[in-house]
């Protein structure tokens, strides 16, 4: 029975059994299978009582010829040689030993700092492999396991759920400690409660994420970090992370920073690169942080002791401060300037895979400056190659090499994947533009016709030159010329008799000679293609010219003449003509063609800039400043009238300032707009005067009368909500909004008693205008809608409240107001702003009103020369 009982696995009577005298066969056989089945503890027997079983049982296998597993009796012995110290003769049993429960598990991580520290290792793979039942997360806690091993059995945890809290803090730390940030991430955005349980992690996580990690672990990063951002002060900083690393968390993120623990990482010279790094970036520093103090750094970091978290967060902002350095070169908006820039941005994108934080400021540097870059092209095509982002990269990278009619359709196709509706139209707007440049009339046309919002966003010009040169390259000549002549007829009534002296009226059609010259340059103005449109220009000038008796019908072929000739006095007189018989902004126009024909030299340039200036300070003061705009060789100053958005940056930025955020290094990146600082840069330089309307003054004034909402502006910063409390108030914020206002109003009108009569004159013909475009119009106040704004501040006309606020409406009525007066040294008004009621009607406003609408530092360099 005592056999019976303990084959089928009854270890009740295994005492009964070992108990039994040696030599009778059936006592043998129940003592054999009772060693083969000896219980965890080897049952109090001395290791010698075990190894005499061992050799029992293995005896008794071998005579009767029976295959018996040894395997429980040898765990018996290897446990009983550990707790005696002897890791050597347990390593002579192990390697033939599989791992099956918790406890077996436990006696191999005590030989891994023995001899058979390898063959342990083997079987923790093998056994994690398996995802067996056993109790992994006591690995975690060895450091003497592989990180590899480690970092399978968390992802095993993480997955299964079946870690505690305990073990999830161990997990955390082998996060830390590894460097892995795609782990890290994933089990902190497994809780809803990380970001106020664990602020510092949260924010490490956040800076470090990839960029291709999925979408939805980015969208808990962003959203998180502002969360943390709220607790941070009140929660101690986890025993495993270094306050070196959190203090280069804290400089990245722009909070005060412990400067003493980031300088404790560097080396001598590298502690003096980063000084020398911190005043560049200072107030009064030029924001340029030199190239070879940028290598220093790197040097020092890669040859320093450190932490990996550390050496990660380091070389982030070593790849910050590069990127800095290039936003800075873009703001001066020189090509020399942005070249450089191009080539920092490529160094960055290709020095180690980028960050989604980081990824996103190179974004918004392609958007707000054209920026192109191979390497973002690359990383876009092997990571998310169906994005709107992806599309861009590939436009810019195309027109950058001179393949317009790619960057053409990846605009076009960026357009189609945008959910944001200004950015939409301002894309579609580009691919018009390079489907012009690449000679594509047919696709340009089709997706004028094809996108509403594009036809308010171009000027009718723009229009008529698409609409010609593609009736022309279709072959059709003579319609293309009628499509010009029917652009500029003019039409009048005209009272005649018949023979028996009955009054009757008749239409009579004359062509304007003036439009027809605008036509003929507006090629090279714009610098777009000049072929097949001049060509049907030409045609529709001699058409008019023919027969009549007029001296200026030859005008442009004497300019032609002269230009062949390089012949100074006749284009002077051909200036001085089409002074005379078109105005003088005509007469400065044929000077502007001629300097940029590329046909002279810099004496020759110089000659003809002196004879150009002397012509414009004759007739400065009948030209309305609408019709200087192309008058670039003057080098006028464009006057900017500051829509509120860009004061609420420049307000937050003074809010920064108060509160010493950014104090340690400064820094201008994470997507932050810093058109406010271009503005204010390029009124420093004295190349642009700013004027702020009363509209725009009282607007920002009451935005900072209410604290919270500039607090939530100011949200995406490090800021100690105390600090906060104790610094910000109400009388502080207007008090800030009123040095905003000081220092971005250089220029004041005349004042005079009947100036807003003469303002408000047009308000009807505004109202026309936004009526006009009531489909443009909608759609902004869709967008709007949808992004939070309120559609009661929407003005009403006609029962409908779909146009701009009563404060925009006065902004452009004063624009128009400023762009038909002959404003000494203005060569253009513009308005700086990124409201979509000036950008995506930013054309059509142009054509019409004579002010135009600049939203960032490239749409600024055009004009501020």
């Amino acid at each position: 029975l005592l056999l019976i009982s303990i084959k089928e696995g009854d270890n009740s009577v295994w005492d009964d059994c070992i108990s039994l005298p040696q030599g009778n066969s059936l006592n043998d056989a129940c003592r054999a299978y009772a060693w083969a089945q000896t219980p965890e503890g080897g049952a109090d027997l001395s290791l010698k009582e075990l190894e005499m079983g061992l050799d029992e049982l293995n005896t008794w296998s071998e005579i009767r010829g029976i295959e018996m597993d040894s395997s429980e009796i040898k765990w018996a012995i290897v446990d009983s040689l550990v707790t005696a110290g002897d890791s050597d003769g347990a390593c002579q049993h192990f390697p033939s030993l599989n791992l099956n429960n918790n406890q077996q598990l436990k006696i191999a991580l005590s030989l891994l700092n023995s001899s058979c520290h390898d063959i342990v290792v083997t079987k923790l793979e093998k056994v994690i492999d398996k995802e067996s039942n056993l109790d992994f997360s006591i690995l975690l806690r060895h450091g003497s396991i592989p990180v590899n091993i480690r970092l399978a059995v968390s992802e095993l945890l993480d997955v299964s759920g079946s870690a505690d809290q305990d073990t999830e803090e161990m997990m955390l730390e082998l996060y830390i400690s590894t460097g892995d940030i795609q782990a890290l991430t994933s089990l902190l955005a497994s809780h809803s409660d990380s970001a106020q349980v664990n602020p510092h992690l949260t924010l490490v996580s956040a800076r470090l994420i990839g960029a291709g990690t999925d979408n939805d672990l980015l969208d808990w990063a962003s959203l998180a970090r502002r969360e943390a951002f709220l607790v941070l002060s009140d929660v101690e900083l986890p025993s495993f992370l270094s306050p070196a690393a959190f203090a280069l968390t804290s400089l990245l993120d722009g909070g005060i920073a412990d400067l003493e623990q980031v300088s404790s990482l560097l080396d001598s010279e590298g502690l003096q690169s980063f000084k020398q790094c911190r005043r560049a970036m200072m107030e009064d520093g030029d924001g340029l942080v030199p190239q070879p103090l940028l290598l220093k750094m790197e040097e020092s970091v890669s040859s320093s002791e450190m932490e990996t978290i550390e050496r990660m967060l380091f070389n982030q902002l070593i790849l910050n401060l590069k990127l800095n350095r290039a936003d800075s070169l873009l703001q001066i908006a020189e090509s020399e300037s942005h070249a450089e820039a191009e080539e920092i941005i490529e160094e960055v994108l290709t020095s180690a895979p980028p960050t989604f934080r980081l990824m996103r400021n190179v974004n918004a540097q392609v958007l707000e400056h054209g920026v192109a870059s191979g390497a973002l092209e690359k990383w876009y095509k092997s990571n998310n190659a169906h994005s709107m982002e992806a599309s861009i990269a590939t436009g810019r990278y195309a027109e950058k090499g001179g393949n317009r009619l790619q960057a053409a359709r990846s605009y076009q196709t960026a357009a189609t994947r945008c959910d944001n509706f200004e950015l939409r139209q301002k894309l579609n707007k580009e691919a018009l533009i390079s489907y012009a440049h690449a000679g594509n009339w047919p696709e340009a046309i089709e997706l004028l016709e094809s996108e509403s919002g594009l036809k308010a966003n171009i000027t009718d010009r723009f229009k008529l030159y698409l609409q010609v040169n593609d009736e022309a390259a279709r072959g059709n000549l003579e319609k293309a010329k009628k499509t010009i002549l029917s652009n500029v007829a003019e039409s009048t009534i005209i009272e005649k008799k018949n023979n028996d002296g009955e009054t009757y009226e008749v239409e009579h059609i004359t062509h304007s000679e003036e439009e027809l010259n605008l036509h003929l340059t507006y090629p090279s103005i714009h610098r777009l293609p000049g072929e097949p449109y001049r060509g049907r220009v030409l045609a529709a000038i001699n058409q008019v010219q023919r027969g009549r008796k007029r001296r200026g019908a030859d005008i442009e072929q004497v300019f032609q003449k002269a230009l062949n000739r390089k012949e100074f006095t006749e284009i002077f007189s051909v200036a001085n003509r089409a002074a005379d018989e078109m105005g003088p902004q005509h007469g400065l126009l044929i000077y502007e063609r001629a300097m940029n024909s590329g046909k002279f030299d810099i004496a020759g340039l110089k000659r003809l800039s002196e004879m150009q200036r002397t012509m414009y300070s004759r007739t400065e003061h009948v030209i309305p400043v609408r019709q200087r705009i192309h008058l670039n060789n003057l080098a006028l100053k464009p006057l900017v009238v500051v829509d509120t958005n860009l004061l609420v940056d420049a307000l937050a930025e003074r809010i920064l300032r108060e509160l010493e955020i950014e104090h340690e290094v400064p820094m201008h990146l994470d997507s932050r707009r810093e058109f406010h600082k271009t503005l204010l840069y390029r009124s420093q330089q004295g190349r642009i005067e700013m004027f702020i309307p009363a509209a725009t003054r009282n607007e920002l004034r009451n935005i900072a009368a209410i604290p919270g909402r500039m607090r939530k502006i100011c949200g995406d910063r490090l800021i100690d909500p105390k600090l906060w409390d104790k610094k910000i108030t109400e009388k502080s914020l207007v008090a800030l909004a009123n040095s905003v206002i000081t220092e971005y109003n250089s220029w004041n009108p005349e004042t005079g008693a009947n100036i807003n009569e003469l303002v408000q004159n047009k308000r009807p013909e505004f109202e026309s205008f936004f009526v006009n475009l009531k489909k443009v119009y909608s759609d902004i106040t869709d967008s709007k809608i949808s992004r939070g704004h309120s559609q009661a501040k929407r003005q009403e006309i006609d029962g409908e409240a779909l146009y701009p606020e009563a404060g925009d409406v006065d902004i452009m009525l004063f624009s128009a107001y400023l762009a038909e007066q002959s404003l000494e040294g203005f060569g253009s008004i513009l308005v700086a702003s990124r409201d979509s009621d000036f950008t995506v009607p930013a054309r059509a406003l142009q054509e019409r009103f004579g002010f135009v609408t600049v939203d960032n530092a490239q749409a600024l360099s055009r004009y501020a020369h």
